[in-house]
């Protein structure tokens, strides 16, 4: 597991410096408008999500791993996650709320739908 995470390091810094060699912005998280797409939720809420979103099978057909579904997270929001891995076994050891950020998310938007409706 040492060596993944390492090489995916690599591989991602390499990424950046071809791309500051090229001076291209990151478009994957520009909006029309030119303003970035930031993440202003916990990293840890962003694992929680990944691993949600690969658990259901909604990216790749479920065959997207954890380590590029991260990857591609962090190039998007232009963060580095840290060990994914060890975040979730976090997660898995909380005693009252394991999914707390994806329950905060279904409460939040049947809020929206009611709010919507009303």
């Amino acid at each position: 597991m040492a060596y993944d995470l390492l090489t995916n390091h690599y591989v991602e810094e390499l990424s950046y410096l071809r791309d500051l060699s090229f001076g291209l912005p990151n478009k994957l998280n520009t909006l029309t408008n030119g303003e970035r797409l930031g993440w202003t939720a916990s990293k840890t809420d962003l694992i929680e999500l990944i691993y949600a979103l690969q658990a259901s099978g909604a990216i790749k057909s479920g065959t997207a791993g954890i380590k590029e579904m991260a990857s591609a997270c962090e190039d998007i929001f232009e963060l580095k996650l840290g060990n994914v891995y060890r975040t979730f076994l976090e997660i898995r050891e909380r005693k009252i709320d394991q999914t707390k950020f994806i329950d905060r998310l279904k409460t939040t938007l049947l809020r929206r739908m009611e709010e919507t409706d009303g």
